[in-house]
């Protein structure tokens, strides 16, 4: 027996742990830290976390999805949901993906003690946390999306 949405709060979990990690290695870099290795376990512990929410999304979003996109995509109400939430989500993540499996690479390859290395990482995890940011509040309403959708499909807008 499965718990019903487990699928979604584990890619969920792992999107958040993938944030805080982020967080932490640009707190590292804005305060000039020297400490290459914690700074290298941090940039490969933000990918393999971004990695993993990957992964467990597939089945979220090849099996369970799909009654989900035709009930959002019936309804107007929540239509945008699903034609710009879900469309701008898929860019962003895989921007996000692709910037994540770079990091531990600029990570090992860099001078962190140079200017311009250091503003690589930085911008790299800069561009990393907002983008997560902007996926989670895409999530939430599409998310919300689903459920509004829904209630509407079982006629919870009618009078």
């Amino acid at each position: 027996m499965s718990i019903p949405g487990l699928e979604g709060a584990i890619h969920v979990f792992f999107a958040l742990l993938s944030l805080l990690s982020a967080s932490a290695l640009l707190a590292l870099l804005f305060t000039n830290s020297k400490d290459k290795k914690t700074i290298t376990y941090l940039a490969i512990a933000t990918a393999i976390f971004v990695w993993l929410s990957w992964f467990t999304v597939i089945p979220v979003y090849t099996v369970e999805y799909g009654a989900d996109k035709a009930v959002i995509k019936a309804h107007p109400e929540t239509a945008a949901a699903h034609n710009f939430g879900m469309e701008t989500k898929e860019h962003i993540f895989y921007t996000g993906l692709f910037l994540a499996t770079l990091l531990p690479i600029f990570a090992l390859s860099i001078d962190i003690t140079s200017p311009n290395g250091r503003r690589l990482l930085m911008w790299t995890v800069i561009i990393l946390i907002l983008g997560g940011l902007v996926m989670e509040s895409l999530g939430g309403w599409i998310a919300t999306a689903a459920r509004i959708a829904w209630y509407l499909e079982a006629g919870g807008g009618l009078l």
